[in-house]
């Protein structure tokens, strides 16, 4: 008797082509299905991808990928994308951590221990909020912020505004006050709580479209599946077998038994959705905050004493920010500087800001080389607003049957990162096998 004939697996569109559509997409090929991305941009990537900027394509802005970040290593492992590892090390005036990517927990502690410039009751009071974080199982009071949990475990105000609040707010892009201190606790566990292994920092060699985005795109297809750039999606319309795409420019609407929605929650409001979907809620719930990126360059051999340098915030009632070297990321003699989450900065103009960033620069690298350029690139709606009150509930995940939604503002415990954006990229694609069974 001949085999029965295998089943042809459902049809899949992924609107959205960022990382968590993109991870969405690399699971299903993988697995046998022929998954459409549609991505309205003219190219993959959302908002973590390379943009031209001085003539050469540059990161959009900087994201730190840490190698306790397990779906972004799974992610890289899947498309066969390799990243070099680099230890972290971080340096704010005096302050000096190094945290050995070879270390184990223990390690991390001898470091935070032996770290330069802290006090010991600074070196006491962090080590034990960790502790006491892990003690609980990474369990905080509901609704706690991030101020409102440095206050409870004592934290010197020195050690806030040092180490904690430019942490936080590089983390969380939101204001500490307002940013809710769960979401905080993830993101500590899988780092400082991890080890000097989770703690290493994940470094591409070149910019994120080359190294990452390209290959992502170049897997999917290569499995069978297709990623369309330049194609936004109008509307989606449920049908009695599926569902009805329209995309701009095309006259005949696209058919699809299966739909993963991976769009920020603002981006939503843009196309007609089925009315179970509240796109208008969805957006005010989760609000929206931003992130500038002001590039400096200077001649090829500059570098940073440290990967990551901490500096003044731009204006005296900003907080500190980070600056870090992308020579480690093939554009040496180039630094970035992240400010992070809506503050005074938000008036000055991007030259301004600029200006604001270097003279904070020079007031910690003396003599500083003279700057040949300086770029400033502002994203308005960066992330959404991390505080307690945006959250999904799991049934939200899939309003219709068949239909998903995924992106870094749906994971329940992780802020907007790419941890979390490739996250929910793989929970969509494993509801979507399991149904299939």
């Amino acid at each position: 008797m001949a085999p029965a004939p295998a089943l042809a697996h459902p049809t899949v569109a992924i609107v959205g082509g960022g990382w968590a559509g993109l991870a969405c997409a690399l699971q299903l090929a993988q697995a046998g299905y022929r998954p459409v991305v549609f991505e309205s941009a003219p190219e993959a990537g959302g908002r973590a991808r390379s943009a031209l900027i001085e003539g050469l394509y540059r990161d959009n802005g900087q994201h730190l990928m840490l190698a306790g970040c397990k779906s972004l290593t799974t992610l890289f492992k899947l498309a066969g994308i390799q990243v070099q590892t680099v230890p972290f090390i971080m340096q704010s005036g005096a302050r000096r951590l190094r945290v050995p990517a070879h270390s184990g927990r223990l390690g991390l502690a001898t470091a935070l221990w032996r770290a330069q410039g802290f006090s010991w009751n600074e070196r006491y009071r962090l080590i034990a909020a960790i502790v006491n974080l892990q003690l609980k199982g990474w369990q905080v009071p509901e609704g706690q912020s991030v101020a409102e949990w440095l206050l409870a475990t004592r934290q010197p105000p020195a050690l806030i505004r040092e180490f904690w609040a430019p942490l936080a707010l590089a983390v969380l892009n939101t204001p500490l006050a307002d940013a809710a201190m769960r979401r905080f606790a993830s993101v500590l566990r899988d780092s400082l709580g991890s080890g000097g292994r989770a703690l290493a920092m994940l470094l591409p060699a070149g910019n994120l479209s080359e190294q990452i985005v390209t290959p992502l795109v170049h897997a999917i297809e290569k499995l069978g599946g297709a990623v369309r750039c330049a194609q936004r999606v109008l509307a989606i319309q449920q049908t009695t077998h599926g569902f009805e795409l329209r995309v701009q420019g095309s006259e005949q609407p696209h058919h699809f038994d299966q739909i993963v929605l991976a769009l920020p929650p603002w981006a939503l409001d843009k196309m007609t959705l089925p009315a179970c979907i509240n796109q208008k809620a969805l957006a005010e719930a989760f609000g929206t905050q931003p992130i500038a990126t002001v590039y400096l360059g200077f001649e090829a051999k500059f570098r940073l004493p440290a990967p990551l340098l901490q500096i003044a915030g731009p204006t005296a009632n900003d907080s500190r920010i980070w600056a870090t070297d992308r020579a480690y990321c093939g554009e040496p003699g180039v630094i970035a500087l992240s400010v992070s989450a809506a503050g005074p900065w938000c008036q000055l103009s991007h030259d301004d800001l600029a200006a604001a960033c270097l003279n904070a620069l020079q007031e910690v690298i003396e003599p500083l080389r003279r700057c040949l350029w300086k770029k400033t690139v502002v994203v308005r709606r960066a992330t959404y607003a991390a505080t307690p009150g945006a959250t999904l509930q799991a049934t939200d995940l899939n309003p219709l049957p068949h239909l998903y939604l995924a992106g870094d503002w749906t994971d329940a415990t992780y802020p907007a990162t790419l941890e979390a954006a490739v996250q929910s990229g793989f929970k969509a694609a494993a509801q979507i096998l399991h149904e299939q069974g």
